[in-house]
């Protein structure tokens, strides 16, 4: 089962900053917005949709025939984009561009940028956080049995709101402006930690927290890559896009075991204070910086 999951995420780690790119080079600059948006709400569609049929069949198939099954929308996504996706010719000279180098080519904006991001990586911690959260807030009243049940029932709540308005909010970005927007939900994330501190077991309260938590994760999840998007030369897309997943990963893993270890160590205060903390840095900075991004031209 680890084995599995390292393969997993060494494929999503090399799957996502080419997909990004693809995705840049196949739409024009104003609509960069609600083409990331739309993508991960789909993708998230999924992961509601995914679940859910295997629930179902299990009732009536074996866990190996279920695996199998999985294989095919896998299988059908590899051969659409090998076979029907096509993207621009690059020259000799910018294949042959180590990765280092290309790097250190990265615009300045992009930086400061990235800086931003890994600050309020951070403090973005898991969701399988909230999660036990809920749980351990539930439990008293409701026991660890039904309080896991609610807990999972919640994070569905979260997922929902996530899938449904992240391409509502990529059309808003592209007309209202991607930066504030980003810093909104850089806040946001921040605030849904705040609520979480305390140990409020209304299911409402807790279901107001877990929405509001999942349109922060719509917000930042498709306009980091939006803002991503501007300040990157065509030329360098895949490196940013690289770029920008090696900082949120290192953010995902060193937040996770920051809260994780506060919160066993001290309270659920502690660790959930950490991150809104963290949150908040990165949403002031993110605010900061980005009154000196400019746009790319190429």
């Amino acid at each position: 089962m680890l084995l599995s999951r390292v393969v997993a995420w060494l494929g999503r780690g090399t799957r996502e900053p080419p997909r990004d790119a693809l995705l840049v080079d196949s739409t024009r600059p104003e609509f960069h917005g609600r083409v990331f948006g739309f993508h991960r709400g789909m993708d998230t569609l999924g992961a509601i949709a995914g679940p859910a049929i295997a629930l179902v069949l299990v009732k009536g198939m074996a866990l190996r025939s279920i695996f199998l099954v999985a294989l095919v929308p896998s299988a059908l996504a590899f051969l659409t984009i090998a076979l029907l996706v096509r993207e621009k010719r690059k020259s000799n000279h910018e294949r042959r561009t180590h990765f280092l180098v290309s790097m250190k080519g990265l615009p300045r904006n992009f930086w400061l940028f990235l800086i931003a991001v890994g600050v309020f990586g951070l403090g973005n911690f898991a969701d399988s956080m909230l999660i036990l959260r809920a749980t351990e807030i539930l439990s008293p009243i409701n026991g660890a049995l039904v309080a896991g049940s609610l807990a999972i029932l919640l994070y569905t709540i979260h997922n929902v709101f996530y899938a449904a308005l992240s391409f509502p909010i990529g059309v808003l970005a592209d007309k209202f402006g991607r930066r504030k927007i980003l810093v909104f939900g850089y806040f946001l994330t921040g605030l849904s930690s705040i609520g979480f501190i305390f140990g409020l077991s209304n299911l409402f309260y807790l279901g107001l927290l877990f929405a509001v938590a999942g349109i922060a994760i719509a917000i930042t999840d498709a306009m980091e890559r939006t803002v991503a998007a501007d300040l990157l030369p065509e030329n360098l897309r895949g490196t940013g896009y690289g770029t920008l997943a090696a900082v949120n990963g290192i953010g995902d893993f060193a937040s996770s075991s920051a809260v994780g270890l506060l919160w066993t160590a001290i309270s659920p205060l502690a660790g959930f204070g950490y991150g809104a903390t963290l949150c908040t840095l990165g949403a002031i900075l993110l605010g900061v910086t980005s009154r000196r991004y400019t746009r790319y031209q190429e």
